[in-house]
C-alpha cells in the first residue's frame, strides 16, 4: 500500500495532482509512505513489530 502526503495531509486516490493546484516551474516535496499491511485499529503490538527502522526513497522528475 502506498500512500502519498503533501502539506502533512494525506492525499487519498480519487485527487489527482492537477486538483490540488501545485506551483508551475517549481519544486514541490511530497513524501510516499509504504506499508505493507494496513495496521488494525487500536492496536499496539503493530506499532512495536512496525519500528524495523526501514527506509525508501523515490524521486519523481
Amino acid at each position: 500500500m502506498l500512500k502519498l502526503i503533501y502539506h502533512g495531509r494525506f492525499i487519498h486516490g480519487s485527487v489527482t495532482l492537477g486538483a490540488l493546484h501545485l506551483p508551475a516551474g517549481n519544486s514541490t516535496v511530497m513524501h510516499l509512505v509504504t506499508r505493507e499491511t494496513l495496521p488494525e485499529p487500536n492496536s499496539n503490538d503493530n506499532l512495536k513489530k512496525s519500528k524495523r527502522g526501514r527506509c525508501c526513497h523515490c524521486t519523481i522528475c
